[in-house]
């Protein structure tokens, strides 16, 4: 009977800790590849800013149909703030400051963001900053931890587009969250 005890193996105590100490730092250095949260909840915080964005969109199309600055260049006044508009949604007007073109999308968008010199200057000063691209009519909502990394190839914005052409098109609002 003795002899029947002595054959059977088992895992040592040792032999388990060092197993569990295995899988703790496999877990620790591969976790993070299988789950990267800081960029899903950029991404889904960009996807909101542009569907606020077309919502606000539609506002002001509205008003600009009701105060007749829907055809062509116009104006409407939001919050105290003139919004210049083409075809009745807001123009990007290259002769805008920066300051000037984002108080204008503050004033339509509701966003808690600064203009890309203030941003350049504070990097606290706001969770977004915003850019624009006169010649192209684009406006661009950036995070602003991302300022040094800034340009139209970071795939990790909120792009508005209201392209000035002879037949009327309806403005473009892109999300891009590749790289976030």
């Amino acid at each position: 009977m003795r002899r029947d005890l002595k054959s059977k193996k088992g895992f040592t105590l040792i032999e388990l800790v060092v197993v569990i100490v295995i899988l703790g730092i496999l877990a620790v250095t591969a976790a993070p590849k299988f789950i990267d949260l800081t960029s899903d909840a950029k991404a889904a915080t960009l996807e909101t800013i542009g569907g606020s964005m077309a919502s606000g969109l539609q506002l002001i199309h509205a008003r600009a149909i009701i105060e007749d600055e829907h055809i062509g260049t116009g104006v409407i006044q939001i919050n105290g703030v003139d919004i210049p508009l083409y075809n009745g949604y807001p123009a990007v007007d290259g002769t805008d400051s920066f300051p000037e073109t984002n108080a204008q999308l503050k004033a339509w968008l509701e966003l808690d963001i600064v203009d890309r010199n203030t941003a350049n200057e504070n990097r606290d000063a706001a969770e977004f900053f915003s850019d624009k691209a006169s010649t192209l009519n684009q406006i661009y909502i950036f995070y602003t931890e991302d300022y040094d990394r800034k340009s139209v190839r970071l795939k990790c914005l909120v792009r508005y587009i209201n392209p000035v052409t002879k037949t009327p098109q309806k403005p473009t609002i892109t999300v891009l969250t590749a790289v976030c």
